[in-house]
Formats: structure tokens, C-alpha cells, sequence
């Protein structure tokens, strides 16, 4: 046969036979079940016997499925983080048309929503003992996405997208080579500080990671960070009740706390 004559688009993906779409089924009720277990006690005292009991099955037929508890509660795990992306990339898609410190404002507030909404679910993203299974940004990709998302509104409100800045760089194919960043290359301003220089670096290819654009800025990526940690921070404190006894409301704080990160931004 020519050469030209061959079909060279790729085959159809093989479809799922009959028991393998059980089999899928069965896995996505059994975590179903077990998050609401979770939501009923925490992931911490969960176990087989308990995920068992409310699917009906026995024990050593859920080993059929998963071959131990670490490896449910890894399934956990990637389940909520999927869930958490997803709800706060869908609040990002639907602010999109809107300036960017609102859009900064929706991925904070769904964030959050979802904690409040899950509380324990978030404890086990976060103080699990199997948190370390999934890396969120590589492996989740609503995580990854809504990440993208704040880092783009962020560069918006960078005066001159970070140029000229302490710390302007660029996520740019020069300095983001086969996934590593040559530091000495990246301009960290006038004073030449070898700790911002280390840490644009790093910024640098973490952003290239997300799928960042050439133009961003280390300091719309180190906003970025500062943003989530400060999300996480005050939204962990408000679940253990951090913030009962002064009588202060979680969203309040944090719609605070964006328009405090927004002027800093526009600096």
C-alpha cells in the first residue's frame, strides 16, 4: 500500500465491554459511598468494613475493587479534589466576562464554598494522612485549570503586566527549557537579590506547569500563591471554628482579604 494511501487517523478508543462498565460502576458507588461516610466521621476512622457494610457487600468482596484502605482513600483523595476544581473552575468560567478583581473574588468565594459545604472531606485534601497520593496541580485537572484561571485575572491587575517590576520576569521558552529554569537568566530588577532571583525561578516554572502564557509575571504567579494560601489559611481556621468566639462571619473576612490582595496587586 503508498504510503499516502494510509489511514494515519488514530484508531477509535476501544470501547468498554459489559463487565468492565460494571466494574466501573461499581468503583464510582463504592467511592460515592465512602465520601459520604466521610462526611458522616471523617476519613480518619474510616474503614473497609464501614464502605462495605453500606454497599451491601462483604469486606473481602470490596477487596475485589481496591486493594486496601490506603488505596480507597487515595481514590478519596483524587475524588474530592476533582470535586473541589471543579467547583471552583466552574465559578471561574461563569465570572469570566467579568473585570478581574470580581473574577479573583468568584474562584476565592467557591473555595470556600466548597470547604463549608464539605468540611471533613476538605480536613482529608489537606490533614490526611494519604494528602501526599495526589498531586492536585498534575494530576487533577479542574485543580490545574481554576489555578490558571486566578493567575490569568491576576496579571491583569500586575500595572504593565509586572514589567520593569522587582521581580519581572517571564515565563518565556528561554528560561523554561525542558522543564527547568535557568535563575541566572531570569531578570529579578535592579537590586539583584539572589533570594528573589531563586524564587523567580521557581515561580517561573511552576507557572510553565500550569500552562501560564509567555507574558506572565513572577509577581502574578507569587500573588497567585499568596492567594491561595491566604484562601486556605483563613478558610481552615474558620472550619475548626477559629472565628466563633469573635463573632466574625468567614465570607466577610475573605471578601476583606481579596480586596486587600487586589490594591497590593495594583501597587
Amino acid at each position: 500500500m503508498p504510503v499516502d494511501d494510509v489511514d494515519t487517523r488514530p484508531a477509535p478508543a476501544r470501547s468498554l465491554t459489559r463487565r468492565e462498565r460494571l466494574r466501573r460502576r461499581t468503583v464510582d458507588e463504592i467511592v460515592e459511598q465512602a465520601l459520604d461516610l466521610v462526611d458522616a466521621g471523617g476519613a480518619h476512622g474510616l474503614s473497609i468494613a464501614q464502605v462495605s457494610k453500606a454497599m451491601g457487600m462483604t469486606p473481602p468482596a470490596l477487596y475485589h475493587y481496591f486493594a486496601s484502605r490506603d488505596a480507597l482513600l487515595d481514590a478519596l483523595v483524587l475524588a474530592g479534589y476533582t470535586d473541589l476544581g471543579a467547583a471552583v473552575e466552574a465559578a471561574a468560567e461563569a465570572a469570566s466576562d467579568r473585570p478581574a478583581p470580581e473574577r479573583v473574588a468568584a474562584i476565592a468565594h467557591a473555595w470556600r464554598r466548597w470547604a463549608v459545604d464539605y468540611p471533613r472531606r476538605y480536613a482529608m485534601l489537606f490533614t490526611g494522612s494519604r494528602r501526599e497520593a495526589v498531586d492536585p496541580l498534575a494530576d487533577v485537572g479542574p485543580i490545574r485549570r481554576s489555578m490558571l484561571a486566578l493567575v490569568t485575572a491576576l496579571q491583569e491587575l500586575v500595572p504593565d503586566g509586572g514589567a520593569g517590576r522587582v521581580g519581572g520576569g517571564r515565563v518565556d521558552d528561554g528560561q523554561v527549557g525542558a522543564g527547568r529554569v535557568d535563575a541566572s537568566r531570569v531578570d529579578d530588577g535592579a537590586d539583584g537579590a539572589g533570594t528573589d532571583r531563586e524564587l523567580n525561578a521557581d515561580l517561573l516554572r511552576w507557572g510553565r506547569s500550569l500552562g501560564a502564557p509567555p507574558e506572565t509575571a513572577p509577581d502574578a504567579l507569587r500573588l497567585a500563591l499568596s492567594t491561595w494560601y491566604r484562601v486556605h489559611g483563613l478558610v481552615s481556621l474558620e472550619l475548626v471554628g477559629g472565628f466563633d468566639t469573635m463573632g466574625l462571619d468567614g465570607a466577610a473576612l475573605l471578601t476583606a482579604e481579596i480586596e486587600s490582595l487586589v490594591r497590593e496587586a495594583a501597587r
